[in-house]
């Protein structure tokens, strides 16, 4: 055979060396019959629908990992799926899974934005669902940044169990002030149940939490995708790195209740629940107030040092009132008790008036102590975001003109303590607490009106994201709400006194911790900014490995060996 192929002339074997690379090459679609081509196209179809149902099956699992279904194991295995089905995908594409993921994901968890804006808007129910899918498809790009992160570094040769934590909590972060400004269900809160596992957020907030769950997703499916050499170091180290936070934690736990008790306050917590569709009714206000003297006589007849109303529980502008603003001043003085609450307040220059979200803090004998006005507001409650594009919205709060921010956090005084107020959604943002703390707060009330949720899953969702501002600060939480939940949260996170939703309810408690400043308190979103800093110091220098070896050389050898293996 040698010998003849020796005496083959030189077109000949030229067109053999044709006939071989065309048989090792795929056939042109073009060049196949239509009925192949169907089959290809089916094909195609058929792993791409089966790697889009992966990637919703994703947002699925996550969102049961929250409340209220609170299956919170669910989300150390919910991203696998979706690292599943991008693997061999290219980062766009991988971009587009993401997206759905993260899509399917909100669509579960904020769906309450329809219910609210339907019955508080202009807007009928089924118009409603446009709002909430331009919010969730604005949030769902978080997902699939992740998703797209992860396949470019992993393309240029990297880890994606390295890069994953610091890229996941860097999005996390930027997605607290980023486009709305709209860090609700972070993923480190479904974890809220395990008090011993969440004790390490005081150095990392919940961003820290956030990292060890996408890491245990990466190691695990880093396991089940390739079950080589250095799966089973990975796993160990996964599980030993969760026990040590648990066991730290645990002692963390000890040893602050072991801590000689420096703060103490007894405090009256009063859940009105009064109704969103009466609350702003001139016919209703005679019950409300009535309501509310009723409930502070009852807490007061208990002795306590402050009593708390929820945010606007006043349904007036207390400010200018003249026919409700002197009972609400007579009651402090007949109780001796000071008051927090919340009532709606604005600015007039002349031309425009402008609204504020304020807390206003009443003295034992009747007279205005401060006022706190909110800073954070509630898209589409207090502004409409986008509005060019929603401008047939109106806001959901009853009133006149656009609200405005606060400017500056409030630390309002009393004998027994300096405490800090957080308006409504306020608590889900950890720096905005913190500056409460930095500022001398030794305790953070939580004034809200969850009224707007309805009996969806939002008020539970609320609730657990405050709890952690406790963790991270170390210090305690009194929460008044509307309807509910009203609660006192301990400073390791525990809800130890809870009212149900939709009662009238006066809650009582009595408060003791000692002083402690945490990590995060003195130095803020270090974390976050390291893991920022962290991703791209990584794909900078992986970028930079493939601009210094571009394809063709060894480098490209060994990205072309990293794709196959993730394939």
């Amino acid at each position: 055979m040698v010998a003849r192929s020796d005496r083959l002339s030189g077109s000949q074997r030229a067109l053999l060396s044709t006939r071989v690379v065309l048989r090792s090459r795929p056939v042109p679609e073009k060049m196949t019959s239509p009925a192949v081509q169907i089959g290809i196209h089916c094909s195609r179809f058929m792993v791409r629908l089966g790697k889009l149902l992966l990637a919703l099956s994703s947002g699925i699992l996550l969102a049961l990992a929250f409340p209220k279904a609170d299956y919170s194991l669910l989300a150390w295995v919910a991203f696998v799926p979706l690292l599943w089905g991008i693997r061999g995908a290219s980062p766009a594409r991988a971009f587009g899974y993401g997206w759905v993921a993260g899509m399917g994901f909100y669509l579960c968890t904020v769906y309450w934005v329809v219910h609210t804006i339907g019955l508080y808007s202009n807007i009928p129910p089924l118009l409603a669902v446009g709002p909430l899918l331009l919010m969730c498809a604005i949030l769902a790009v978080y997902t699939g940044a992740f998703a797209a992160g992860v396949r470019l570094y992993q393309e240029w040769g990297g880890s994606p169990v390295v890069l994953g934590p610091l890229l996941w909590v860097a999005l996390e972060w930027v997605r607290s002030f980023f486009f709305i400004g709209f860090p609700w269900v972070s993923l480190g809160y479904s974890q809220y149940r395990f008090l011993n596992l969440i004790q390490f957020a005081e150095f990392t907030a919940v961003y820290g939490i956030s990292a060890v769950v996408i890491f245990v997703n990466l190691v695990v499916f880093h396991v089940l995708s390739r079950k080589g050499r250095g799966s089973g170091r990975l796993l160990l180290i996964a599980v030993v790195l969760v026990c040590a936070l648990t066991g730290w934690g645990m002692w963390r736990r000890t040893q602050l209740a072991t801590l000689p008790p420096t703060h103490h306050m007894r405090v009256g917590i009063i859940q009105g629940n009064i109704e969103q569709d009466k609350k702003w009714d001139p016919e209703y206000q005679e019950a409300t107030i009535a309501r509310y003297e009723r409930l502070t006589r009852e807490a007061a007849a208990k002795g306590v040092d402050l009593i708390v109303w929820p945010e606007t529980a006043v349904p007036f502008f207390f400010q200018s009132d003249t026919t409700y603003r002197g009972r609400v001043l007579a009651l402090a003085r007949t109780t001796k008790t000071p008051i927090l609450f919340g009532s709606p307040a604005f600015q007039y220059d002349g031309l425009h008036v402008t609204l504020f979200n304020r807390a206003y803090l009443l003295s034992p004998s009747g007279e205005v102590l401060g006022s706190y006005d909110k800073i954070k507001l509630a898209p589409f409650g207090e502004y409409i975001p986008f509005q060019h594009l929603l401008f047939f919205l109106d806001k959901l709060v009853e009133g006149i003109g656009d609200f405005a921010a606060g400017t500056t956090p409030v630390v309002f005084s009393l004998p027994q303590q300096r405490f800090g107020v957080l308006i409504c959604y306020e608590g889900i943002f950890p720096d905005l607490a913190r500056r409460f703390v930095m500022q001398g707060a030794a305790l953070l009330v939580n004034i809200t009106n969850d009224a707007w949720f309805g009996r969806t899953s939002a008020p539970y969702q609320h609730l657990v994201m405050e709890a952690m501002r406790t963790v991270e600060n170390r210090v305690p939480m009194v929460r008044a709400a509307n309807t509910g939940f009203s609660a006192v949260i301990a400073l390791d996170g525990e809800i130890r006194a809870r009212t149900g939703l939709y009662e009238t309810a006066v809650l009582v408690e009595e408060l003791t911790w000692p002083h402690v400043t945490s990590f995060y308190t003195r130095y803020g979103d270090v974390f976050a900014y390291l893991c920022a800093l962290g991703t791209a110091a990584m794909l900078g220098y992986a970028c930079a490995r493939v601009w210094r070896f571009p394809p063709g050389g060894g480098y490209a050898h060994g990205i072309g060996r990293s794709q196959r293996e993730a394939q």
